[in-house]
């Protein structure tokens, strides 16, 4: 797939995970538990992100597969941050870029 793109304008977008790639290499998506705050989510296709990226369009890439599967292969640019451990990475994750999560 294509490179993230470091320039390109800002897009202000709602608070975190606006984007969410459908998961295609997990295969399916656990419901969220009941305590989590509500966040708007759009499944994506993996040839609309490419297009987006081809355009230069910001995007925050993050590998959620185990971190082994990460060092073996993973999107150029792209972060890991495993799904186990997303709740307590949050912070990590910017709230005025787009993030996929593949």
């Amino acid at each position: 797939m294509g490179r993230a793109e470091s320039g390109g304008p800002r897009v202000p977008v709602p608070r975190l995970l606006t984007l969410a790639l459908a998961l295609a290499i997990l295969g399916v998506v656990a419901p969220a538990p009941a305590d989590d705050p509500e966040v708007p989510e759009k499944y994506i296709k993996v040839d609309e992100v490419k297009a987006l990226l081809d355009r230069g369009k910001r995007l925050w890439l993050v590998d959620v597969r185990p971190e082994a599967q990460y060092r073996d292969l993973h999107i150029q640019g792209a972060v890991s941050i495993p799904l186990a451990e997303m709740r307590t990475r949050l912070g990590e994750v910017p709230e005025v870029v787009p993030v996929i999560l593949y």
